[in-house]
């Protein structure tokens, strides 16, 4: 802390009163709106600065960093224009007056489609979210910034949908997070957004990356500082909601002699109530089943990652990367009441359940990566070689206190002691390999294999109330072992030839899967299932250019979603003696075409109809014992749902110092299958809109304003209700723009939380979570060091899919 506090002091600016202002236009004279220039440093062509003309194709840039730079100007149909700059110095003044555009003849390949705001950007097969200077972003979640991106809805439980496509995979730098359901949520939120760099929503990946994914992928990209030398950042927040939360983070970069250093941490403390009402009709017995739970749910997370890149040559490059989490939730008193009801309202059982949980986890992975370019043409091969291991421990107590109606005993307490033990490991090899001219066009290929072995105990004690000691229930405790191998080939190529362009990919997997379920009771057999299977995802990216501002685009790509480890375990979780969950070991893979025609305008306004339809849906389902009056959730397969979609995107910059973007969608979504002998076919048509502003004011200050609606959907076999949520943020640079304090407020009118309505077979549940979702935030964050280095370069690693498939309670 004292070097950090030293550095603070110290630090100086590295930007001098320049300036540098042209013009673009066309051989028609007119003007070149929201094109893009690139400022890259002479010596390595590294980008140092992105920026766009104005709505007059006017470029006006002060405080540029000094040195000796290229500025290359480009336009969607245009060829790029390269500039050699003078040496810029602290008083250099560019006037490169009126330049023109001549446009492209034969090959497209270097045009950059941009959007006219930096916030949001449009490119053929992806949506890119820039987070990294917005307030509302500042000293929020990252799970809080994904709520507010195009597009993108999450449930109660912390399920991403993109699209209205349920099963989003989540990619961090690159690769597909490791974690998935329960602990993938935990970790987005309590990862903060300030180290968020950018999302790239992909909602039709191409054959690069793994098939996994029906939903679409999500690549939430961590800062990595793009100067060279010592420098960083540091910030920290302080929030409350309904409790107090606090977050400390830095981030680290050092570069000399042909080696970077860069690492990044960050402390979080997060205190927060999690509150649901649950609602289940027996119409038949003429019965109200009333539950409700208020818990305290406090998480203490510190997350580190660092890793070292040794430039051994200017063509070769080698680096090490490691990460980890350590992550202790704890709930303590927490009480969940079950009243049984008459339909007149007579109470007849109250059945209290208090509970305290323990679940300290942890996890770690390491990446070895090489990278080789041969020559300037682009061509190059990388290797990864990747390891990842997660384990989490979970310890908890229920005492279960029965009534009657009129509050008199019914019967002893029932007292549950819980201990589950999940370990997996990972490893993967991966190599990708780019040919940029053969055959005229730019052709990829790779491989990989990676190896899955997870390994859960879960172990239940139980005793009535005055009982000596507590008996081990072997029917209800279990030993759960799966292994998976996943071995995968891909081939790409992709060209430009006059006005269109295309990208075609084929990925072939092949997978083999074991699972062992133990039984601990002595008379049952143990269960196992063996998988063998393989299939090809084929994809395909066209577009094609009307006229210098129209374009369209046809896409198309199969994808799968196989289980999560923690779906495929058979173990049991009690909310109460009445509501629990449990998991399906004889869950298959389900499998999804996805079609997208676009048409974008000014390389920025675009309008997508898209066509999805999948088969074995792997769906959230609940399941009744109604002569018990048991509810239990698990998953299942499904027969198909059917998406579809209209969606139109608008970033319109309505003044130079107001700007706006907005995403609105319509979406159908059409499920069919069965639950138990009763069909299922849910269908549902979402509305939604997002809307947001900001306004660049004098003295260094910005304001934000946005906000969502929706009028409700369909996520898994369950119907939700209508939502949305206003969102506040202001924030402004201090200390030399080296400082920035900010303050968002999110959901102002605590309206995020829709219902959700489950009817189906004898299920008739209303379910109304409130969730601890208005918060106020005030962060500080500091940058330091030197601000003219290059930083850590981005990279993939091997552990896609296989690290998004783990999954706890």
């Amino acid at each position: 802390m004292k070097l950090i506090a030293l550095l603070l002091i110290c630090s100086i600016s590295a930007f001098g009163q320049n300036s540098l202002h042209l013009r673009l236009q066309d051989a028609n004279k007119e003007a070149l709106p929201f094109a893009t220039a690139l400022l890259k440093k002479t010596t390595d062509s590294s980008l140092v600065k992105g920026m766009n003309t104005d709505e007059n194709g006017e470029l006006r840039v002060t405080k540029l960093p000094l040195g000796k730079f290229t500025l290359t100007l480009q336009s969607t149909g245009f060829k790029p224009t390269k500039i050699a700059l003078d040496e810029i110095s602290a008083n250099t003044k560019i006037e490169l007056g009126v330049i023109t555009l001549q446009p492209l003849s034969t090959e497209l390949a270097e045009v950059k489609v941009t959007a006219t705001k930096p916030f949001i950007e449009k490119k053929l097969d992806k949506t890119i979210v820039n987070v990294e200077n917005s307030a509302m972003a500042a000293g929020n979640t990252t799970m809080e910034l994904l709520e507010r991106s195009p597009g993108v809805i999450v449930d109660k439980d912390g399920n991403i949908s993109l699209r209205g496509k349920s099963g989003a995979a989540i990619m961090i730098d690159g690769k597909i997070s490791y974690l998935s359901g329960a602990d993938l949520a935990n970790y987005l939120k309590n990862l903060p957004a300030d180290q968020v760099s950018q999302l790239e929503i992909m909602a039709n990946p191409s054959s690069r990356y793994d098939a996994a994914g029906t939903g679409g992928i999500i690549n939430i990209k961590l800062k990595k500082n793009s100067n060279i030398g010592l420098n960083g950042s540091a910030n920290a927040t302080l929030a409350q909601g309904v409790y107090s939360r606090q977050s400390t983070g830095v981030n680290l970069n050092y570069r000399k002699n042909g080696w970077n250093w860069f690492g990044n941490g960050s402390v979080v403390n997060r205190k927060m109530l999690e509150r649901n009402n649950l609602t289940r009709y027996f119409r038949a017995q003429n019965e109200v089943w009333e539950n409700g739970f208020a818990f305290k749910n406090e998480n203490q997370t510190t997350q580190l990652k660092g890793g070292v890149d040794w430039y051994y040559s200017k063509k070769t490059t080698v680096g090490i990367l490691v990460s980890g989490n350590i992550n202790q939730f704890t709930l303590r008193d927490g009480l969940n009441q079950t009243i049984q009801y008459t339909s007149a309202g007579t109470a007849l059982t109250r059945l209290n359940t208090y509970n305290n949980v323990g679940n300290p986890s942890h996890n770690y992975a390491t990446n070895f990566n090489f990278k080789h370019s041969y020559d300037s043409t682009g061509r190059e091969l990388t290797i990864d070689l990747d390891y990842a291991r997660f384990v989490d421990n979970s310890g908890s107590n229920l005492r279960s206190q029965f009534q009657r109606g009129d509050f008199s005993t019914l019967r002893a307490d029932s007292l549950l002691l819980n201990n589950a033990n999940s370990l997996v490991d990972q490893y993967s090899f991966k190599l990708d390999y780019v040919l940029p001219s053969f055959l005229k066009s730019k052709w990829g290929t790779g491989l990989k294999s990676s190896y899955v072995k997870t390994d859960n105990d879960l172990r239940f004690q139980g005793k009535n109330d005055g009982a000596s000691s507590y008996t081990f229930l072997t029917g209800q405790s279990n030993h759960f072992v799966y292994e998976e191998q996943i071995h995968a080939a891909y081939l790409n190529t992709e060209r430009a030839i006059g006005k269109f362009s295309y990208q075609i990919g084929l990925r072939g997997e092949w997978t083999v899967a074991d699972g062992l379920s133990q039984a601990y009771t002595a008379n049952s057999k143990d269960s196992t299932f063996h998988r063998d299977y393989s299939q090809l995802f084929p994809s395909a990216f066209f577009q094609y250019d009307l006229s210098k501002n129209h374009s369209l685009g046809l896409n198309y790509s199969r994808r799968i979603d196989r289980p999560s480890y923690g779906d495929l375990n058979p173990f049991v979780f009690f909310l109460d003696n009445y509501t629990f969950k449990v998991g399906n070991p004889m869950l298959t893979p389900q499998l999804t075409n996805s079609v997208e025609l676009s048409h974008t305008y000014m390389g920025a306004f675009s309008t997508i109809l898209g066509y999805s339809h999948t088969t074995n849906v792997i769906t959230e389902i609940l399941k009744q014992d109604t002569q018990a009056r048991k509810s239990y959730q698990t998953s299942a397969n499904m027969a198909e749902r059917t998406n579809y979609s209209l969606g139109f995107s608008l970033p319109i910059p309505i003044a130079k110092w107001w700007s706006t973007n907005n995403d609105i969608y319509f979406n159908r979504a059409e499920l069919v299958g069965k639950v138990e002998n009763a069909s299922l076919s849910p269908v549902n048509n979402q509305f939604y809109i997002s809307s947001n502003h900001i306004f660049t004011l004098p003295k260094a200050f910005r304001l934000e304003i946005g906000g969502n609606y929706f009028t409700g959907g369909l996520e898994s076999a369950f119907i939700f209700g209508a939502g949305g949520a206003l969102n506040l943020g202001v924030q402004k640079t201090v200390m030399n723009k080296r400082g920035v304090i900010r303050l968002n407020a999110q959901d102002v009118l605590l309206t995020s939380n829709p219902d959700v309505f489950i009817k189906y077979g004898d299920l008739d549940i209303v379910v109304r979570p409130r969730q601890d979702s208005r918060v106020v935030r005030l962060n500080f964050t500091y940058r330091f060091g030197n601000m003219a280095i290059k930083g850590a370069r981005e990279r993939a690693t091997g552990l896609e899919a296989e690290k998004s498939r783990v999954k706890s309670k």
